[in-house]
């Protein structure tokens, strides 16, 4: 929108800035005045809020290590509080969407995140993060997995957002932040081997892709369950575009790079807890009696 400014005599001067001041108080801002930082998209399409997701992943592996004791896993839960921090798994992200998009994608972006639909499937996907949806998931499964369209839909959303990859590599990683504890536990001044988690990994990738892709068409169907097919085919229509493929490739990217900062980290803190924890009975800063609640 272009403001143009004309003469006006001078003793009306005061009263023409009161007025047009009001004016533009109550008008929407400019194109190019609106922020359409990256930071602004990632909040608006709800990508901020899902940085403590890696975390949770590394907890879970944890609650299912066996060779773990409560005190232990406690310890090594706040170790992962510290140490796998979103905030830093954020500026990765937001690093490498902005290498990725060209000039225009980021308007285009936040246009469209900005519109009904996209508001709505932002709210969706954060709706899917909540506690207890993995209860509702598991009732509303048999429905979801006969409704052919809907699951077909998933399927090609999938295919648009490489979601089943993206979240394999993700638990990979987790579990590598498992072995990691593992190992260091056994070793406190070794050097992590992780040949044959990789070994172990590379065995059984094919059937936990596999598992992994029923688990996320599921879960995508489950998402946008109470959206119209019509719609989901709008936003299929979106995530074609280059500039919506872009800026996957960028979090992707960006969210792979954070992870293996933090994992870097957390290593660091493990080491230092077992190291201590060898030295004496009860240790120093990582105390099993100094854990606070999460």
């Amino acid at each position: 929108m272009e403001y143009r400014f004309y003469a006006v005599p001078v003793n009306g001067v005061i009263r023409y800035v009161l007025l047009l001041a009001l004016l533009l108080a109550g008008m929407p801002q400019s194109h190019a005045e609106q922020d359409t930082s990256v930071d602004r998209l990632l909040i608006d399409s709800g990508i901020d809020a899902q940085m403590p997701v890696f975390e949770k992943m590394v907890n879970a592996a944890l609650e299912q290590n066996p060779g773990l004791d409560q005190e232990e896993r406690e310890v090594l839960q706040h170790i992962a509080m510290e140490s796998l921090r979103p905030e830093v798994i954020y500026e990765h992200v937001r690093i490498g969407v902005e290498r990725v998009l060209q000039p225009g994608d980021r308007e285009t972006l936040l246009l469209w995140f900005s519109s009904p639909l996209g508001q709505r499937i932002t709210q969706l996907e954060l709706q899917g993060l909540e506690d207890g949806v993995l209860s509702a998931l598991k009732a509303a499964a048999p429905a979801l997995l006969a409704d052919k369209e809907r699951m077909q839909a998933a399927s090609r959303l999938d295919g648009l957002m490489q979601a089943t990859v993206l979240g394999l590599k993700l638990q990979e990683k987790a579990m590598q932040a498992n072995h990691i504890a593992v190992e260091i536990a056994a070793h406190p001044n070794a050097a992590v081997d992780t040949a044959a988690l990789e070994a172990q990994l590379e065995e059984h990738r094919e059937p936990l892709l596999q598992l992994m892709q029923q688990q996320t068409l599921l879960s995508l169907a489950f998402t946008y369950r109470d959206l119209p097919l019509e719609k989901l085919a709008s936003y299929e229509s979106f995530l074609s575009t280059s500039a919506a493929q872009r800026y996957q490739q960028g979090i992707q990217t960006g969210l792979l790079a954070g992870v293996d900062g933090v994992l870097r980290d957390w290593e660091s803190g493990v080491r230092d807890y077992y190291q201590t924890e060898k030295a004496t009975p009860y240790g120093v800063g990582y105390s099993r009696r100094s854990v606070p609640a999460r």
